[in-house]
């Protein structure tokens, strides 16, 4: 899979808490994937809007490695897993300049979202955040729907959701649930933020 990562990326390059208010999601380690109503990676991390399109933003957010920031990456890939399934349309998914996606992500009323993705020109990353897709969804009936991220079917580094960067480093995409593949990390129907325990990796998604 991670020759397939990069073969993705040749071919681009040739073409959760209830809380009756605002909840604010804040990344606290680096590498953290999660999806947000604002493009920078510290916003919203569910809504109460049923009945219109809402835009909603799957971000990186400082992405790096050993403490060195990367300015740019060029692939990515991930699953969105929602649960219960029904009430919500992916009216479209809006990916980076010359990205091919080779991922299955048709099938929302299955239950998933399925991106692998290669990108044709150097994504930058700004100001410690990068939006790798810009979703517009319709909630249309009401009822909580949870939605969590995880590691595609045959992911590229076993069992995890992965980036690459342009110096070919294919690293880790840790989900604000502290890496819980399972654990919600945005709510339709109600707001979901992530809560920080003593160390990295425990940062769940729980009910309150």
């Amino acid at each position: 899979m991670r020759k397939f990562l990069f073969a993705v990326s040749a071919i681009a390059a040739l073409s959760l808490l209830l809380v009756p208010g605002s909840s604010i999601a804040e990344p606290t380690s680096p590498n953290e994937i999660g999806l947000y109503m604002t493009p920078d990676g510290y916003g919203a991390t569910g809504t109460l809007i049923v009945g219109d399109p809402v835009t909603v933003y799957m971000v990186l957010t400082r992405p790096e490695k050993n403490g060195v920031p990367y300015e740019t990456i060029n692939a990515f890939e991930c699953m969105l897993t929602f649960e219960p399934v029904g009430n919500l349309f992916k009216l479209g998914d809006i990916f980076p300049p010359q990205a091919i996606n080779v991922g299955d992500n048709n099938h929302i009323f299955d239950g998933y979202l399925e991106y692998i993705v290669g990108l044709g020109t150097d994504w930058p990353v700004t100001d410690g955040s990068v939006v790798l897709i810009e979703f517009l969804f319709l909630h249309y009936a009401p009822g909580v729907i949870e939605v969590s991220l995880g590691p595609t079917t045959a992911p590229s580094i076993p069992g995890q959701m992965a980036y690459q960067s342009v110096d070919g480093d294919i690293r880790i995409m840790y989900s604000i649930a502290g890496g819980i593949h399972d654990a919600p990390v945005f709510l339709f129907d109600g707001f979901a933020i992530p809560v920080e325990t003593e160390s990295f990796g425990s940062v769940k998604a729980l009910y309150r």
